[in-house]
This record gives structure tokens, C-alpha cells and sequence, in this order.
């Protein structure tokens, strides 16, 4: 047998475990056994341990803010951190309403208010401490981490940060992370938690409380799994058949949720997470799976002509905010400045050019030898060819750059 109960998961985490977690986590645990292997009792018990360690037992999903002046001082004080957040600072931000405090207090430590974290982080925008806290089941602090982890669970952490603030995609994002590349599943095999824990952390932080939970995992896991993993095993989350995947995606693209991609019948975390994006707007709480509460609410706001809300940070974005990020707004870059080297000496080219004519002893020296080469086209002429296919290169380019932040602006481009 390999369900878990909240029951079980409340004896793995402890009295404080929240119930919307361990929820989460029972409801998700068959896709996660498929996808993730977790047909053994030592492949569950580390994979939950590593949960239990990094949510504090089942009890913190994200970092809220919510804390007193003394426990900033203690985690971003002078000593222990580089935001060096000072006692009569700290009081100032604790003294702020709670849903003001926290991106206050992570703006300042995680983003532009520390230029040290900003840097490693890559939280530049000025919002970016507070959207990229520290979340999720397997905990990702920054968007540079969040960007690590979009890549290993194909889940649009960097455009969606709200994916790892939300029970059931959290968990979704912990056992894709889990199955990426097989070293979890050997190292449990193994029962070599500090292994596990150095792919997950990528260090030993929190080895101790891991070790704990271990234990515990494997005493309430004690009846778990098959001795042996079978051989064949599905290699994707069990979904819906093709039919369904492709009518529900045109209902979400026609409502402004492009993250699955390819209009096709496949299912996947990209689908996933189109789903949980738009739960997660309607307030609908489960699984982000193809159900009949999905279907009927897609159904009435198509009805209704309800669309997808964008963020300002989203539909106010410019190409300067996407050009960190954005592959195509790079290349056009790049382009542009090859094409700048070649204009600008061409224009100066073809004046010296217009100009030699006037001194036809040093022209007939110096230019017609190497205007004769490229046969009897006047050489101002080369030189105006070479700057108009320049200035044509930066027109297109920028066009292009200009069709990048609209598609980014209406959220068919996630980044």
C-alpha cells in the first residue's frame, strides 16, 4: 500500500502540523508516488522528512513578515546577516500592519534594500524581496532560486511566485523537484539522509531536525510501499484523457492562463500550473486537477466575459524589465549593437567618400584600387547600402522587442 493519511502526516510533523498542508499532501500522494517514485517506505519517509524540515512541520508555507522587533533583530541583525537591520529600524517595521510589514521587511533584507542579497538573489524590481520570500514545500528564497526551480519542475515559478505560496502547488513543485534527476530517490535507497539533504539544501542546514523527522517518518510509514520498486512506471503525472486536456486549455487561454504552452494533449506541470494559477484568482481551493468544480467555473466566466487580472508589474512592464530575462530582448540587443558598429562607420564611410571627390588625385590613389574590387559601383554607395541594412536591422529588432513586452503584457509570454 502506498497512501498517506493525514493522520500519518500529522504524526510525521507534529501537534502544529496545519491541516490545509497535510491536506494538500494527502490529496496530491498518488500523482507524487507516480511521478516521483515514492514506492518504498525509506523513498516516502526522506521524502517527507525533507518536507517536515523545511516547512517546520508542516507549519510555515511562506514567510509572512509577521515579527517582532526583537525576532527581525535576531534573524537580519548586525551579526547574523548582511541587511544589518538595526534595533530602531526593526521597531519601525514592527510597529507596521502586518500585510505592510512584510514586504517592507523582505524588500529591505531580500531585495534593493540590501544591494549584497539583491545581487545574489537577482531581485532587482523594486518588489521583488517581498514576491520571492522564502516559500514552498522544499523552501526557495529569491528569484534567482525560484528560476533554479522553475527549470527542475517546469512549473512558471519566476512569472507565478504565488505557485509556492499555495498548499497543493507547493506540494506539486516538491515532488517534481524530488523526481528531476533520480539522486533523491538513490540517496533514500541508500538511507543516506545527509546525501538527501545536500541535493535538496545543498548543505547540511537543518540536518539535525531532519534526522528527527526521519524517524518519525519511518514509524508512522512502517506498513508503506512494496519492498522492491517495479520495474515500469510512469514517467508523468497520471492526467485526464487528450480530448479533456485540450477543450479545458482553450478555456483557460481564452480567459488569459497561457501556462501550459503548446495547445496539445499533454499534461504536465506546465498544464498544472495554469490551472493552479487560475484557482488560485477564483479562490477555488483542491488539487489542480480536471474536475467538474474546474469545468463549471471555466463554463460561467467564459460566460460572463471574466478575464485573467495582470499585475502592474505586468502590465506596466517595459523593455528594460524584461531584458534581464528575456532571451529574444537579449539577442535583439546584441544585434543592435553589431548593427551600431557597422552604421556608424559606414555613414562616416560614404562622407568621406562624397568627399574624396573633390580631391581626385588622392581618389584615384587611395579609393578607386579598392572600389575597382567590387566592380564599378561608386563606393559612397556601398557605404549607404551598409548603414540602410543597419538602421533596417534596428528597426526590426526593436519591433521585435515591442511584440515581446505586449505578449509579456497580456500573459502569453511569462517572461
Amino acid at each position: 500500500m502506498t497512501a498517506v493519511s493525514i493522520a500519518q502526516l500529522k504524526q510525521i510533523a507534529g501537534p502544529g502540523a496545519k491541516p490545509a498542508l497535510a491536506a494538500a499532501i494527502a490529496r496530491g500522494w498518488p500523482t507524487a508516488v507516480a511521478k516521483a517514485k515514492l514506492t518504498t517506505k525509506l523513498r516516502a519517509a526522506h521524502f517527507l522528512a525533507q518536507i517536515m524540515t523545511e516547512t517546520g512541520g508542516l507549519q510555515i508555507l511562506e514567510e509572512s513578515g509577521a515579527y517582532s522587533a526583537k525576532r527581525i533583530v535576531e534573524i537580519f541583525g548586525p551579526i547574523r546577516h548582511s541587511a544589518k537591520v538595526g534595533p530602531e529600524e526593526a521597531a519601525e517595521i514592527a510597529a507596521l500592519p502586518v500585510p505592510k510589514r512584510g514586504p517592507v521587511l523582505f524588500n529591505r533584507v531580500y531585495g534593493v534594500g540590501n544591494p549584497k542579497k539583491m545581487r545574489e538573489f537577482g531581485n532587482t524590481g523594486s518588489n521583488d524581496g517581498w514576491l520571492y520570500r522564502g516559500g514552498g514545500m522544499m523552501q526557495a528564497t529569491g528569484k534567482s532560486n525560484y528560476a533554479a526551480m522553475e527549470k527542475k519542475t517546469g512549473l512558471p515559478l519566476v512569472a507565478h511566485p504565488e505557485l509556492l505560496h499555495n498548499p497543493d502547488s507547493a506540494f506539486t513543485a516538491a515532488y517534481l523537484e524530488w523526481s528531476q534527476d533520480g539522486r533523491c530517490n538513490a540517496a533514500a535507497d541508500r538511507d543516506d539522509v545527509a546525501a538527501v539533504r545536500e541535493v535538496i539544501n545543498g548543505g547540511d542546514n537543518g540536518l539535525k531536525e531532519c534526522r528527527a523527522f526521519l524517524v518519525r517518518a519511518k514509524k508512522a510509514l512502517a506498513d508503506y510501499g512494496e519492498k522492491e520498486a517495479p520495474e515500469e512506471l510512469p514517467d508523468a503525472p497520471i492526467g485526464p484523457d487528450g480530448a479533456l486536456i485540450v477543450a479545458t486549455k482553450k478555456k483557460l487561454d481564452a480567459l488569459g492562463y497561457h501556462e501550459f504552452g503548446m495547445l496539445d494533449e499533454e499534461w504536465g506541470g506546465r498544464t498544472v500550473a495554469a490551472i493552479a494559477a487560475y484557482k488560485l484568482d477564483r479562490g477555488m481551493s483542491g488539487p489542480a486537477e480536471i474536475d467538474d468544480a474546474l469545468l463549471n467555473q471555466l463554463d460561467k466566466d467564459l460566460s460572463e466575459g471574466w478575464q485573467r487580472p495582470m499585475k502592474d508589474t505586468r502590465t506596466n512592464a517595459t523593455v528594460k524589465d524584461l531584458a534581464p530575462v528575456n532571451d529574444t530582448i537579449k539577442q535583439n540587443w546584441w544585434t543592435r549593437l553589431w548593427a551600431k558598429i557597422v552604421a556608424i562607420p559606414s555613414v562616416i564611410g560614404a562622407g568621406i567618400s562624397g568627399a574624396m571627390d573633390r580631391f581626385p588625385d588622392a581618389k584615384a590613389t587611395y579609393v578607386d584600387p579598392v572600389m575597382d574590387f567590387f566592380v564599378d559601383v561608386p563606393g559612397w554607395l556601398w557605404f549607404v547600402v551598409a548603414a540602410g541594412a543597419a538602421v533596417a536591422i534596428w528597426v526590426g529588432t526593436r519591433k521585435s522587442d515591442t511584440t515581446v513586452v505586449e505578449s509579456f503584457k497580456t500573459g502569453r509570454l511569462l517572461r
